[in-house]
């Protein structure tokens, strides 16, 4: 576990008046990473320097997840969908073994990590037999640049589109290329996918990385229509303006809460310009530029902020928030038949 995770009497309070009232019995986070040191014990310092989110979290056990949760979200019934750590330098074997041990021994929802060079055939065996409930594609199995311009085919080939297909499987897609999800070349491979595989179920990861609604905003133009054949997560989405455009423009049943864990368990949180969003952050990341030290005793968990950004926007709606904190990865992310 992380010594920097802890909850405050402000995290406390801000819980109390915020959240806890307003929060369904049942949580199913969409979007949380689990391995072992021995899955990323291949990983350099360099790559973990590269990516601010890695020095965050790398590493999550079961047992650390339920620790943090339950810290967290006392008295409430916090489930997992359990993706593995999808780099490129990881044990992915082993990490998919661990997550299939997972759902075996605690029930709990998993995604299979895909790497591009992978035969149809093992992916298939190892799928339905470890009971995964979607595949987990990342383009860091093609590239190590963040945002790199490569095609999603790069790191998930046509043949395991096929395979998705024909297990009418989800697959939670982190989009490439530094235009996120209102790229053109995003666009375009995302409605091939939809037109070509119309089994698939297929999610887009942290709202198709717009993370600032001037991308979101620009990628519902360009999508029309099709935004509806789409499901997305808010792993690490903070904007309240992306979450407006989210529910007055998607159906609610089309959203799925879900954090990023173990990255988000630092108290922050966000600010936004034409440059892009700026973690505001108290622990000692060496990313961390402490802008504002005299708000910083003020933070809570940039999750809480998250929640209460989400059920600011779905008001008292018990059906809208049931739906989007559990029913939609609930119903979504269904294991396929032995």
């Amino acid at each position: 576990m992380y010594s920097y995770f802890h909850r405050d009497k402000n995290d406390a309070d801000f819980f109390t008046a915020r959240l806890i009232s307003r929060l369904p019995d049942s949580i199913l986070d969409a979007h949380m990473h689990f391995n072992l040191p021995a899955h990323v014990s291949a990983i350099t310092p360099e790559e973990i320097a590269g990516d601010w989110a890695l020095e965050c979290g790398l590493l999550m056990s079961y047992e650390d997840a339920k620790y943090y949760t339950g810290i967290m979200f006392p008295n409430i019934n916090y489930l997992f969908l359990a993706l593995p750590w999808p780099l490129r330098n990881a044990d992915t074997v082993g990490n998919n073994r661990y997550i299939a041990e997972l759902i075996q021994n605690f029930g709990i929802k998993g995604l299979f990590s895909l790497r591009p060079e992978y035969k149809t055939d093992y992916i298939e065996e190892a799928y339905i037999e470890g009971g995964f409930c979607g595949f987990k594609p990342y383009p860091y199995m093609a590239s190590p640049v963040k945002g790199a311009e490569i095609s999603i085919f790069d790191f998930m080939p046509h043949a395991q589109f096929v395979l998705a297909n024909q297990l009418k499987a989800a697959v939670l897609m982190h989009l490439p290329r530094a235009g996120r999800l209102p790229d053109l070349q995003n666009i375009r491979e995302i409605r091939l996918i939809l037109d070509k595989y119309p089994d698939i179920k297929l999610v887009l990861a942290h709202f198709g990385r717009c993370f600032c609604s001037e991308h979101f905003e620009a990628a519902l133009e360009i999508l029309g229509e099709d935004v509806h054949r789409l499901w997305f997560d808010s792993a690490a989405v903070l904007n309240p303006s992306v979450y407006k455009l989210a529910f007055r423009h998607l159906d609610f049943r089309r959203i799925l809460f879900g954090t990023d864990l173990p990255i988000m368990l630092w108290h922050g949180k966000r600010e936004w310009d034409e440059s892009g969003y700026h973690n505001l952050c108290r622990e000692n990341f060496s990313w961390n530029k402490h802008k504002y030290p005299e708000q910083e005793n003020q933070y809570t968990f940039f999750i809480y902020e998250q929640m209460n950004n989400i059920l600011d926007i779905i008001g008292d709606n018990t059906t809208i928030r049931n739906a989007v904190f559990h029913d939609n990865a609930a119903n979504l992310y269904v294991p396929s038949p032995k």
